[in-house]
């Protein structure tokens, strides 16, 4: 990366203010930045780390103008956050430099595979018969692409990755290393005579629509019948249990180590925080936010806020928490006030 602030504020969007000729080759946070680094504020909190910042310039929200020291060089805009990300994205540009797109000659593809313009398959790839990879996607080493499943436009498929039968990716969809898309749904029917347990066969598939993004180790269970659905948009953070005939809206984001169980329905717009727990069989309305940790164990209204185990609105289960911590006060306090009373009764 080399470029002047000029550059950047053009690419951005954001206001400048300083030398339009200064050339930044690289990004960081406040506290690390160099003189030739671009660095960003968003969360007022951190205010007093502007001042003491040797970055070259930095990024800033409108309303940090006349913000007294730091660097001379500044950029303001309403996202400063989102600017700087595309900052990264240069930075990641320069970085990658990647070499021409080509299938490697230890790849294993059938000769009915069809591979768009300007694939890259990496080495000890498989992808098998009639599956389909379109224009400008990357296909890591050692990943599978199973029978007739589908690869979208410019996808990125990171190391050991499995796609399996008849699967499909939308355009833009980025896989981390070792996520498993289309593995068997946990489907079992019991002997009620002998106790064994009886595999139900699933027949249906995945469908994770565009600019999907999920990281690494991430499971998603093929549907028993028809499909298990991730609507465009949404990111899933690593070590995330998504079950067969779940369906997950748009623009959702999902933290990591999230468990949703099976043919439960997710609207658009939701928040799953990490290690929340989902039970089967139900709707979570569109915008909700579930917290860290939170089991739900039914419909959750759109926009709804909820917390704890079993799941609570949001401000019913923190006042709930404010009185745990003081149950061996009041059970004292009754303790004593039973006593009382019992002393003060006459005798018979």
């Amino acid at each position: 990366m080399k470029n002047t602030l000029r550059e950047i504020a053009e690419l951005t969007g954001a206001e400048l203010a300083g030398d339009a000729g200064k050339i930044v080759t690289g990004a960081a946070g406040l506290l690390e930045a160099g003189p030739e680094d671009i660095s960003f504020l968003e969360n007022p909190k951190y205010a007093d780390q502007v001042a003491s910042s040797r970055a070259g310039a930095v990024l800033l929200p409108v309303s940090a103008k006349g913000l007294p020291g730091g660097p001379p060089n500044r950029l303001y805009s309403e996202h400063p956050k989102w600017c700087y990300a595309q900052v990264l994205a240069l930075v990641e540009k320069d970085r990658r430099r990647p070499e021409p797109p080509c299938v490697s000659g230890k790849a294993d593809i059938h000769r009915e595979a069809r591979l768009g313009k300007e694939v890259a398959v990496g080495p000890f790839a498989v992808v098998c018969a009639r599956a389909m990879i379109g224009d400008g996607s990357s296909i890591g080493p050692n990943c599978y692409i199973g029978f007739s499943a589908r690869v979208g436009k410019d996808c990125r498929i990171y190391p050991n990755v499995v796609l399996g039968d008849y699967c499909e990716l939308g355009d833009r969809v980025i896989l981390h290393a070792g996520t498993v898309i289309g593995s068997d749904g946990y489907g079992y029917w019991t002997d009620p005579k002998s106790g064994a347990h009886r595999k139900i066969p699933q027949i249906g598939r995945v469908v994770v629509e565009d600019d999907v993004e999920l990281g690494s180790n991430v499971s998603v269970d093929r549907a028993t019948t028809g499909e298990t659905r991730i609507g465009a948009g949404t990111k899933i953070d690593n070590l995330v249990q998504i079950a067969h005939n779940v369906s997950i809206g748009r623009n959702c984001l999902i933290v990591s180590q999230v468990g949703i169980a099976g043919s439960t329905r997710i609207g658009n717009q939701v928040t799953l925080a990490g290690q929340a727990g989902i039970v089967g069989h139900l709707t979570i309305g569109d915008g909700a936010i579930i917290t860290a940790q939170t089991g739900v164990m039914s419909d959750v209204e759109p926009k709804a806020v909820l917390f704890g185990c079993p799941a609570r609105p949001h401000r019913e289960a923190m006042k709930l928490q404010a009185l745990f911590s003081k149950l061996p006060e009041m059970r004292q306090a009754i303790k004593e006030l039973k006593a009382k009373i019992l002393s003060q009764e006459p005798r018979p």
